[in-house]
Formats: C-alpha cells, structure tokens, sequence
C-alpha cells in the first residue's frame, strides 16, 4: 500500500476542500496522483483523503493481525515486513482523517519501541500533521508528540544524593534550548491556524517546564532567566494581536507562577511589566472580556494600580448607570464585573 502521507518528505499538510479536479484540472496528471505536492507541501483534497480512509481501514486491521500488534506478544523479532510497511502506511492515512485514531497511534508507539519506525521521522510526521489546522487541535496528537520527546530527550540521571530542584508536574524530558525553540514555533503556528488551541498552548507550557526537570537548571541559573524572559516577552507579544486567546493569558500566568518565588533580580521586574502590558491592553480594548482576566490575573495594588480604578474602571461604572445599557461604551459590564471582584479581594 503506498500512502497518502510521505512520513519524513513533508514539511506541511493541509486537507483541500473539494476533489482533486478542482486542484488539478488535467486529467492525466490527476490519474498519477491525486494529491498536491509543492515545494515540500502537500496538500490532499478531502474526497480523496475520504476514499483512502476507506481503503486504508482494513489495510490497517489485516496488518495489525499479520504483524502480531494487536496481540500482547513481544514483536520484538519483528523485520520490515510488508505487514509492517502496511501498519505503517495505513495508520499514517488514518491519523490524518482522524488525529485522535489511538488505535493508529499506538500502533506507531509500538513500532517507534521497536524501532520499525525512526522516532526522528515520526517527529517530522506528527509536526507535519500538526501544521494541519484539521489536527492541531486534537489533543492526542500532541500527546503523541510528547511521547516521541521523552524517548528523544529523556531526562538525565543524576547521583543519588545530588541536591536539585524539584518542580512539581515536571515533564519526564528535557528539551535544550534549540529543541525548545523548534517546539515553540510548531505551537506559534497551530495557534495561529487554529485560535485559542487549548492543547497547543499546554503543550507548549510543559515543553517550557521542561527546562525545569530536576537537575538540569535551577530556578537561579542564567539559562533559566534567558528562557523565561524571552517567553515572557514573546507572549506579551502575541496577546497583543490575540486579544481573545485566553488559553496564552493562561500559559503566561503559569510562568508566573514558576517565577514569582524565583531568586532572580530580573524576572520580577519582568512580572511588573506583564501587570502593566495588561493595563494598557483593557483601556484600548475594554469590549474583550479576556483582557479582564488578564488585569486579574497580575493585578497589583498600588498607585498604578489605583490611577487605573480612578480614571478608567470607575468612570466605565458610572456610564452604565446614567445610561441606557445598549448605549453604554463598551467594556461597560466588564468594568463592572472586575470592580466586584477588586471589592471582594480588598475585603
């Protein structure tokens, strides 16, 4: 069976609407190949991709029973079969019509273990997959991705006695830092296809706790400063023109929270400026709740913080009651609702 993914050729993979005579007009070119493949894209039209599904559906289960995978014997004596190569062509076709298939991938778990599969090219293909705004917001297969990183980047060992930093839910892999950048960018592009993608903005904060597994950095240590300032900084970024993207509001509030008790001179100074970044962003979008939640999130009393309260929040307050509501400015109940909870949190 050849399949409609090439695993480690791809740098992206986009499903097209339509059939393939809408992507390629001539005939004969269509009858070679009915799938897009441009300056190391590759695009696959949907109807295509559905009648590939439909045959690779018993491809898969016939190679599963051939290779002795879906049985719980050791397929360790296993060779590059054409049952292999079938497992391994199939469960690519499956995944891409469904990325949360776990039988597809645990099958490719199983042949990664076995070293059937290169675990690097595995990574190309999920991160080829993940370019894709049809699977980047399945959550499973950036679990798959993580799991292809422990077995990469495994967290070294240390001698027993050997005092480190514990970090609590720290991931089981260690990413260096030009890894770490690459993971970065994958999550920066799903986001950007996908808005608000939950499970790429967790899996881009577990790939930054990752710099944090016991033993490697210490909250203390340069390197540790460098990457959470510069993550620090590119969030702020994008919140800037993600004004609704709540989930990096939340990434950017569990680097603070790993921050707050570190022994660094810059990273609370860095903490300050997010607390004024959010102030500035709710007076030029009030209407947007999630930029509220983002003032809570590293609100700090103080005069700022006051002047704030006096010329903006209360001013917003009183427009709703000396105004009819659907002519209130906007931001009106937001203001409100925020002023509530500073009235709670000073009691």
């Amino acid at each position: 069976m050849c399949s409609v993914v090439p695993c480690g050729d791809s740098a992206t993979i986009e499903v097209l609407p339509g059939d393939a005579s809408i992507w390629i007009p001539d005939v004969e070119e269509r009858s070679r190949s009915p799938f897009l493949f441009t300056e190391n894209n590759l695009g696959v039209p949907e109807k295509e991709l559905r009648r590939s599904y439909l045959f690779a559906v018993p491809v898969f289960s016939a190679a599963r029973k051939a290779s002795g995978f879906h049985t719980l014997e050791d397929p360790s004596n296993h060779t590059m079969s054409s049952a292999i190569q079938d497992l391994i062509d199939s469960s690519a076709v499956l995944i891409l019509m469904n990325p949360a298939h776990q039988t597809a991938l645990n099958a490719r778990k199983q042949l990664v273990a076995q070293n059937l599969i290169n675990v690097g090219e595995e990574l190309k293909f999920t991160a080829a997959l993940l370019s894709s705004r049809h699977c980047c917001k399945q959550g499973e297969l950036w679990y798959h991705r993580r799991w292809l990183l422990r077995r990469i980047y495994p967290v070294p060992s240390f001698p027993q006695g050997l005092i480190t930093d514990m970090i609590l839910d720290s991931p089981n892999f260690y990413l260096p830092p030009n890894d770490l950048s690459a993971e970065i960018h994958l999550v920066s592009r799903a986001c950007e296809l996908y808005p608000r993608n939950y499970f790429g903005w967790i899996h881009r904060t577990i790939c930054i706790l990752s710099t944090l597994v016991p033993g490697v950095h210490s909250t203390t240590s340069d390197v540790f400063t460098e990457i959470f300032q510069k993550e620090i900084s590119s969030v702020m970024q994008w919140i800037e023109s993600h004004i609704s993207d709540y989930s990096a509001v939340h990434h950017l509030r569990t680097l603070a929270r790993l921050t707050e008790d570190a022994e660094s001179p810059f990273l609370p100074g860095s903490l300050l400026l997010v607390f004024g970044h959010a102030l500035t962003l709710v007076r030029a979008f009030p209407e947007h709740e999630t930029l509220w939640q983002y003032l809570r999130m590293f609100w700090d009393e103080g005069d700022v913080a006051a002047a704030f309260v006096a010329s903006f929040a209360l001013p917003l307050q009183r427009a709703r009651m000396t105004e009819q509501e659907s002519e209130s400015p906007s931001g009106v109940q937001h203001a409100c609702r925020f002023l509530e909870w500073r009235n709670q949190r000073l009691k």
